[in-house]
């Protein structure tokens, strides 16, 4: 379809300046001379030659955008021949396109001057006298144009456009009446037209154009929708209400018609007849799925107080889903809904059905891995995490899933490999790059590669000193191994004032005193871990057997061993049957 307001022709002749051109010189020396009075016609077979061989030249410049080179070669054709129009055109043409607008104007004047009988030159002219700000000027020259090339409708579309952008909208009314008489009833003039009766404040009129165009194609339902936006738009719903039945009846399920009555039956508080025609414009596959999407982002934020409309949300999502089988967007977005109540195993599974129809989207794969790692799905997550690292190389939240969930199944080596790969992507995250120290610490530790445990570890509480997890860990690992339990004690310590009362913490800082020899500083710490929650943790109360042991007091430390036999919570040591048979502490 032809758009009015691109009127101009000379757009389209004259092409688009490219970016960081430079402007023509318009020095006085580039100014025409008289030159020697001549037309081509004037011209002896010499000249001539001489004449188009610059000319062809100055063309040749102008096609390759060397616009200065182009300028200069057609000032020389001028000099050659200075009555001969063409070459003023071109250096419009030339000054167009580089902005020069006065200049331009000054050329195509020439032109015209010299051959007035010329549609190009006509057009130019008036092309650059609008460019120039005379805009009654420029439609003097349509005017002429009509006259000399009548039943042209480009002219007319032309004149119309520049009536309008000058704000003489009964004069461009009267131009595009003219061209209707000429190509018929169509489409372009008559939106153009209502467009002008609104400006005017003559919503009738407006009216009885887009009628014209339901009477001259009555099959096309399209234009009876126009005129019910129309009318809805100017608060003549009830005309626009019988207009959309009147669509509905000959296309029961036109998705335009079915959006309108939704909103029509939302004005008027009739929420279970909108719903119906919305659903009826959802299942249309001729309503594009992003119209669809923004609409359910509109009941994505209502349906967070409103059981009701979460309930039309999921129906909405699922008839998306039926209309748009294989778009992702269906699924994500159903998937969304699903995660936001909470629905973790349903939300994984459209968010895996996106990623079949679309796997190019990294925040769908972000999300499945959150959810995965949210649920436990350690198998899921290892097969997913490892297909995106894959897919998006750059990306450092995939091997961090990765190396995090082969760490959960004690495959350390991999472990590390990805996580130290992946580290090396985080840019501008210190809370992810403190993450992947951390994790590094512990599949080095597991490695027995403690060098490297201890410098990742030092790494993250670099980066985070009150970073609770590597202060436990860390501190635990080094009592386990013996090695600089001072450095333990004093993480330990700090873990216990950042989160106290935590009897996990507590159990770390006692076993480490434990290993210092401080025996009963080690009792009264593991007594206050039993009584914050470990009392039903194997671990905590072996470790308060042991310490009673030391302290030799067996009695004690066989009740508590047994206490611990008794706990599946926590992992108790395989020396602990051997303790309680035989009586006696063994480390």
């Amino acid at each position: 379809m032809r758009h009015v307001l691109s009127i101009f022709v000379m757009t389209l002749l004259l092409g688009a300046c490219k970016p960081g051109q430079e402007t023509v010189a318009s020095s006085p020396k580039d100014t025409p001379q008289k030159g020697n009075n001549k037309s081509l016609a004037d011209l002896d077979d010499k000249e001539l030659v001489h004449f188009k061989y610059v000319f062809h030249n100055a063309n040749t410049e102008r096609i390759l955008g060397n616009y200065q080179n182009a300028a200069a070669l057609f000032m020389q054709c001028i000099e050659i021949a200075s009555k001969e129009a063409n070459p003023y055109y071109e250096l419009a043409h030339i000054y167009d396109v580089n902005n020069q607008f006065d200049l331009s104007l000054e050329y195509a004047t020439k032109a015209i001057k010299l051959d007035p009988d010329n549609y190009w030159y006509r057009v130019l002219y008036a092309h650059e006298l609008q460019r120039n700000g005379d805009n009654d000027g420029a439609i003097k020259q349509y005017q002429i144009l009509i006259e000399q090339n009548g039943g042209n409708p480009d002219l007319y579309f032309d004149l119309g456009g520049i009536q309008l952008y000058g704000g003489r909208y009964k004069d461009a009314i009267s131009t595009f009446d003219q061209l209707e008489a000429i190509i018929g009833i169509t489409e372009e003039v008559s939106v153009q037209k209502e467009k002008i009766y609104i400006k005017l404040g003559d919503i009738d009129k407006a009216a009885r154009e887009i009628q014209k165009l339901i009477d001259a194609y009555p099959d096309e339902t399209a234009y009876q929708g126009m005129l019910a936006e129309l009318y809805f738009a100017n608060d003549m719903t009830e005309k626009a209400f019988e207009i959309y039945n009147k669509i509905i009846e000959q296309d029961p399920n036109n998705p335009f018609a079915n959006l309108s009555l939704h909103d029509y039956y939302k004005q008027k508080g009739d929420d279970a007849k909108a719903f119906e025609a919305l659903k009826k414009a959802f299942a249309s596959e001729d309503l594009d799925i992003d119209t669809k999407m923004r609409i359910l982002l509109s009941y994505y934020s209502a349906t967070e107080t409103s059981n009701e409309l979460k309930k039309d949300a999921l129906e909405l999502n699922k008839i998306l889903i039926e209309a748009h089988p294989n778009d992702a967007k269906a699924y994500t977005m159903y998937a969304d809904f699903l995660y936001r109540d909470k629905k973790l195993v349903s939300a994984q599974e459209y968010y895996l059905k996106a990623i079949d129809h679309d796997s190019s989207k990294f925040a769908i794969w972000s999300q499945l891995m959150f959810i995965e790692s949210e649920l436990m799905d350690n198998d899921a997550l290892l097969r997913d995490s490892k297909r995106a690292v894959s897919l998006f190389p750059n990306q450092p939240i995939f091997y961090f899933f990765y190396g995090s969930v082969n760490l959960q199944k004690k495959n350390f080596t991999e472990a590390a490999e990805y996580l130290e790969i992946g580290k090396d992507y985080v840019i501008d995250n210190p809370p992810l790059l403190i993450q992947f120290y951390a994790s590094l610490g512990d599949a080095y530790n597991g490695l027995k590669s403690y060098e490297k445990s201890d410098k990742a570890y030092e790494k993250s509480l670099e980066l985070d000193p009150k970073n609770i997890y590597v202060l436990n860990n860390y501190s635990y690992y080094l009592s386990l191994r013996g090695d600089n339990l001072e450095r333990a004690e004093e993480l330990s310590a700090r873990c216990n004032e950042l989160e106290p009362d935590q009897a996990n913490y507590q159990d770390t800082y006692a076993w480490i005193l434990y290993k210092q020899g401080k025996f009963l500083q080690a009792r009264d710490w593991l007594e206050k871990a039993v009584e914050n929650g470990g009392g039903s943790n194997a671990v905590i109360l072996e470790h308060l057997g042991d310490t009673h042991a030391k302290l030799n007091n067996i009695t004690k430390a066989l009740e508590f061993w047994n206490k611990a036999k008794e706990n599946e919570k926590g992992d108790a040591s395989d020396l602990l049957n051997k303790k309680i048979a035989d009586k006696k502490l063994y480390e």
